[in-house]
């Protein structure tokens, strides 16, 4: 199946010889377990080409980059006004180098020790995706992405006295409307399909919404996806992959060598990407009141 960092997958477990000498297993393990956790592809696509020169050159696209000058009415024999398109801003972005590694000594593989190259797998594939997300949240917050004012989703009522409801112009349903408003207003066909929230306002729906909660999101257009790495009273509402592209120098890598003085050997994995926000217009950040 398609993955964030490496385009095929198979397997679960490793064993220990097989895996040091095919460390395209240890990368598809890594990959595998990352990739449920990823909140990167929510807002980047893949740029499809490796990145060289150290960066990824890319324009940033605003509202406004998407139409020249006025156009006039032409009389009869009399030209087309000359108009003048808008040249978007140009940015690099800078790749960056991410990664780490872990021993495993000779006892360890003669002794077929898959419980410890499974735990470091499991914890090294944790630790490149909480950076790598942390890469692309730090793009998406350097960027300039239009902001809506939502209400407080942590106390809702929504079964009761009808004088103790909280109001629909209060509601979960009113804040995504608000955002996709913002989105139509801006006539670029964006329709916002992904709701990313932190844990705590996806148990604040569950809570709410109880049973319904499917229901309402269908009525939305949208899919939910919480992350504890989006910050907490912050929502936002996305065209799914569309907000940036991302490129790597180099995909998700990983390497076994030899260390004969310890006898023992090193994996190391590594990735090395670079976050473009070229279409900011593709989210709103829905920021909630408390």
């Amino acid at each position: 199946m398609p993955n964030a960092l490496i385009p095929e997958l198979t397997g679960r477990r490793l064993t220990v010889d097989v895996a040091l000498k095919q460390p395209n297993l240890i990368r598809n393990q890594i990959a595998k377990l990352a990739d449920d956790q990823l909140l990167l592809p929510k807002f980047f696509h893949s740029l499809g080409a490796p990145v060289t020169g150290g960066g990824l050159l890319y324009s940033v696209i605003q509202a406004s980059d998407f139409y020249s000058t006025s156009i006039e009415k032409r009389s009869p024999g009399n030209e087309y006004k000359i108009v003048e398109g808008v040249d978007p801003e140009p940015k690099l972005a800078v790749v960056e180098d991410w990664g780490g590694k872990f021993q495993i000594t000779d006892e360890q593989i003669s002794r077929n020790d898959v419980s410890y190259l499974d735990q470091q797998t499991t914890q090294l594939s944790n630790t490149i995706a909480r950076k790598l997300d942390v890469a692309a949240m730090g793009a998406i917050a350097d960027a300039t992405i239009e902001a809506v004012t939502g209400h407080d989703w942590s106390d809702l009522v929504l079964v009761g006295p009808e004088t103790q409801l909280t109001p629909s112009g209060s509601r979960p349903t009113a804040d995504l409307s608000a955002a996709q408003l913002a989105a139509d207003l801006e006539e670029l066909g964006v329709t916002h399909d992904l709701l990313v929230v932190h844990p705590n306002e996806a148990h604040s729906l569950r809570v709410a919404y109880g049973d319904g909660l499917d229901a309402m999101l269908k009525s939305a257009g949208v899919t939910l996806y919480s992350n504890p790495r989006i910050t907490a009273g912050t929502v936002w509402a996305l065209a799914a992959g569309q907000v940036g592209t991302v490129g790597f120098e180099a995909p998700l890598t990983v390497e076994v060598y030899d260390d004969r003085a310890t006898r023992s050997k090193w994996v190391q994995a590594y990735a090395v990407p670079a976050f473009a926000v070229d279409k900011p217009y593709a989210a709103k950040k829905i920021n909630l009141t408390a």
